[in-house]
């Protein structure tokens, strides 16, 4: 997996994640819209052939988008340990 930072403004940002599809996509762009500060989130898969994706996140009420981002991926990882934790326990 590698990331670009494709452009960063205040309140807008667009990163390119190849070898990535819509998995990765649409739990990133569900974890940033649960995020009240988040205007806008969403992504597209730049080829299908090729693979990767052009995610866009926007905010508001002074919060950067990096930050959003950031505390997204901190609510995937909880909840993935958390879900972890209890499928072990269930086996």
């Amino acid at each position: 997996m590698v990331i670009k930072i494709l452009k960063e403004e205040k309140d807008r940002l667009e990163i390119e994640i190849s070898n990535e599809d819509h998995t990765i996509g649409n739990l990133l762009r569900t974890a940033l819209l649960a995020d009240k500060h988040v205007k806008y989130a969403g992504y597209q898969i730049v080829h299908p052939l090729t693979g990767g994706i052009r995610l866009v996140v926007q905010t508001e009420g002074g919060t950067k988008p990096r930050e959003a981002l950031v505390k997204a991926l901190s609510k995937i990882e909880t909840e993935t340990k958390e879900f972890r934790d209890k499928f072990k326990k269930a086996l």
